[in-house]
């Protein structure tokens, strides 16, 4: 249930293949936000995926041409055939059998251990990439290869970034950056936080595309801007502007002063924007006097 898993189901699906998803856990893409996971998860359904949630696996076995998969779903036992098995339980750097303890590497768990300039426990050694076992991305791998590159030769000029925006391709795509709504009111307090939405059924461009199965979803704390989520497609587009604002530490209301080209998604955010400065303008009415 995974960005691998959901992501090849869904298009092995819409190329005629009967495709079931065994998750371990309750919901897909536990990460990201539940609530627009929830309409994903419908929009995968209908694309013909079988879903199996709270599955836990006790066996997976040969039987003729078959495999067969046995284990307990909803508290009873479950059994599940197939042509073929695609396990996509994520990577684990394979750091077996290089020897890095004997020039003093440090590994873990998660692979080889580095500190925020990506270099290792030797000084003279740098890693980057799932190998360093921080964001299993493309994109961050590329990001900590430069980094370490650039304190090779400049020590300590660059300090590789927590902050890693995502996006899972599905269709709808589900684009992430920063903390979710539950994570937000965690840190910040239930009464510090704002949950702002734009329901793709009011974007003329997602009207004009036949594509309003989405939402962008903006999480603020105190008027600041600490969590994103965008499900539509494309969203891995959109979520650029709201992962620089994030970063930034923006308010919503300071992206109103920028001009949103029309007609485009990221009109929505232009409009939550608006909202969020007319809120703020609402709370300073006592400023403005009113007619005897």
């Amino acid at each position: 249930g995974g960005p691998i898993s959901v992501e090849i189901s869904q298009a092995l699906a819409r190329l005629g293949v009967a495709v079931t998803v065994l998750q371990e856990g309750e919901r897909i893409l536990p990460r990201d936000e539940p609530a627009l996971v929830d309409r994903l998860t419908r929009a995968i359904q209908d694309s013909g995926v079988e879903l199996n949630l709270g599955v836990e696996i006790e066996s997976v076995s040969v039987e003729g041409a078959e495999k067969v998969v046995r284990g307990t779903t909803g508290g009873g036992p479950a059994e599940w055939r197939a042509e073929q098995i695609l396990v996509g339980a994520g990577r684990r750097p394979n750091v077996e059998g290089l020897d890095l303890e004997q020039v003093g590497v440090e590994t873990g768990e998660r692979g080889v251990v580095v500190n925020g300039a990506m270099r290792t426990s030797v000084k003279s050694v740098y890693a980057a990439g799932d190998l360093a076992g921080r964001y299993l991305f493309t994109h961050s791998a590329g990001y900590e290869a430069a980094a370490a590159i650039r304190n090779m030769f400049f020590p300590g000029s660059s300090e590789a970034t927590d902050f890693v925006p995502w996006c899972t391709y599905t269709d709808p795509e589900l684009a992430h950056a920063g903390l979710t709504e539950a994570q937000a009111r965690e840190e910040h307090g239930e009464d510090d936080v704002h949950v702002w939405r734009h329901d793709l059924s009011h974007s003329d461009r997602a009207r004009a595309e036949s594509n309003t199965e989405g939402e962008i979803r903006i999480v603020t704390a105190k008027g600041r801007m600490v969590g994103a989520h965008v499900l539509a497609a494309g969203a891995g587009e959109v979520i650029h502007e709201l992962a620089l604002a994030i970063h930034e530490k923006k308010k919503l209301s300071d992206l109103g002063s920028l001009v949103h080209v029309y007609p485009t998604l990221s009109m929505g955010i232009g409009q939550l924007a608006g909202e969020a400065s007319y809120e703020r303008a609402g709370k300073l009415g006592f400023l403005v006097r009113s007619k005897a």
